[in-house]
């Protein structure tokens, strides 16, 4: 296929994968909760949101003065609210916003899809193989789970994928403006709090070792280094850290199984709350509960016990035995290679007959082995071709990306294994189909030395096997008729 088919086929991938989404979720509508989710929490529930009032009524305040994560998924909820009509006026203002996010979320499934069929596709140039293999994933239980699970856990699963495409595009020269790379690496950014300044000197690293020239490396720490700075400089003013996300003492007790949630959770309960500052700050960040009555996690006072938790995680680390802390480590990486379509039970998930398979293909034991395997078949050709830097290039992001969903957290480690699941399932595919372009190899090179043992076999036995001449010579015949003075010679005779 040459570009524009290869534009129009994966268009295609992506319409039809947004109509298979919004089709399945219409189809299993009846048994939705409430007739509406197919998964217990709407967007205002999470605790990563702010309330959706307060992006309502002040959405520039609102978002410029978030610390609980990035606002990449705020800030689509604001566009919701004061771009997208309701649907109908009995609609709640959650319901609204959460409709809209339903069918950004199938188009993002789309996405995924059309995505994956053109990495696959240049690896393979066989589109049948390429159209099968997306079908595969597209009907992975977690593809259609994180689709209808209103966080950002898609949208991060689908920047990773395009991250690692457009990487995979500059390690084998393809054309690429290093501009599209910089452009996902701040989406990332803004979408998850583990994609900080330490991801992106990790991505100018991975393109520098791919053989990225040093001007475009150094213009993506200029341009997506200086953004995040400027960004994490402003968080550091306005609420005293340099992180992204004012989650990371939560994050880090739970991850040694630090049980401090309940505490988290009622912690506006049992404080004194300083009212005459309340009245001088945004709403957003003195409110106390959001529209469903969970905790807003958002509010200022959750500062000051984000900075304690840490505290107590450091003096934690420095009294266990290290022995402790890896064992609870090594409980975080199982937890990460459990099914990543049961993080909670699902109205359209827990109904697919072939959930099961899914789930124990893509989960331990099986996807270690799978892991290994295909990584020592991996690491055996980056050998013969001694392709050592670029290919560690290619490992660097997966591999932090990996640590820090080990280390940052307990109990959610299998929702984190999506961000990287797409981008596996390509590499599994890339090494079935050089396993199989190898055996046809070896069965064409086996056909070819059968047929000519059989050539000498017959050559043995007296035959000969002979192409016919396109033009034969002419046979002399042996009993041709006698003329002319060889008749009268033979009738001498």
């Amino acid at each position: 296929m040459n570009t524009k088919q290869k534009c129009i086929s994966s268009i295609i991938i992506l319409v039809a994968s947004f109509m298979f989404q919004v089709t399945l979720q219409s189809f299993m509508r009846p048994h939705a909760i409430d007739g509406f989710y197919f998964q217990r929490w709407s967007s205002e529930t999470l605790m990563q949101t702010v309330s959706i009032a307060d992006l309502q009524n002040a959405p520039i305040e609102t978002l410029l003065n978030i610390h609980i994560q990035p606002l990449g998924l705020d800030l689509i909820r604001t566009i919701i609210v004061h771009a997208l009509p309701k649907p109908n006026a009995q609609m709640s203002l959650v319901q609204h916003v959460d409709y809209w996010l339903y069918k950004i979320w199938a188009f993002l499934y789309g996405v995924l899809g059309s995505t994956l069929f053109l990495w696959i596709f240049e690896i393979t140039q066989s589109k049948l193989f390429s159209i099968i293999s997306t079908i595969i994933f597209l009907l992975h239980p977690a593809s259609i789970f994180y689709a209808t699970l209103l966080d950002s856990t898609l949208l991060t699963s689908v920047l990773v994928l395009i991250f690692y495409y457009f990487l995979w595009r500059k390690k084998n020269k393809h054309g690429l403006s290093v501009y599209l790379i910089i452009i996902v690496i701040l989406g990332l950014f803004f979408t998850r709090s583990i994609f900080q300044l330490p991801f992106i000197l990790i991505s100018s690293i991975s393109l520098l070792l791919i053989g990225t020239p040093k001007r475009y490396t150094f213009l993506v720490l200029l341009i997506a280094g200086g953004i995040a700075s400027l960004y994490m400089t402003k968080q550091y003013y306005q609420f005293g850290t340099f992180s992204t996300s004012t989650f990371t003492g939560l994050n880090l007790e739970r991850s040694v199984g630090m049980n401090t949630m309940k505490k988290y959770q009622d912690y506006l309960e049992f404080i004194n709350y300083n009212e005459d500052r309340a009245s001088t700050l945004p709403q957003t960040l003195t409110r106390k509960h959001k529209l469903t009555g969970t905790p807003n996690f958002n509010n200022i006072e959750y500062l000051q016990l984000n900075q304690q938790l840490e505290d107590d995680f450091k003096a934690y680390v420095f009294s266990t035995s290290p022995l402790q802390l890896l064992n609870s480590y090594r409980d975080n990486i199982q937890k990460y290679f459990s099914p990543s379509s049961r993080y909670t039970k699902h109205v359209i998930v827990d109904r697919l007959p072939w959930r099961d398979g899914y789930d124990k293909l893509f989960s331990a034991p099986i996807l270690y082995i799978i892991i290994f395997l295909f990584g020592i078949l991996w690491l055996l050709k980056r050998i013969k071709l001694r392709d050592y830097l670029s290919s560690a290039g290619m490992l660097m992001p997966g591999i932090f990306i990996f640590v820090i969903c080990i280390l940052f957290e307990k109990g959610e480690n299998a929702r984190f294994k999506f961000f990287l699941e797409p981008v596996l399932f390509i590499f599994i595919i890339s090494q079935l189909h050089f396993l199989f372009r190898k055996m046809q190899a070896l069965l064409a090179h086996r056909y070819s030395a059968s047929l000519l043992l059989a050539k000498a076999s017959a050559r043995l036995a007296g035959f000969t096997f002979r192409l016919p001449s396109p033009n034969p010579p002419q046979r002399h015949n042996e009993f041709k008729p006698l003329t002319g003075s060889s008749a009268r010679h033979s009738n001498r005779r």
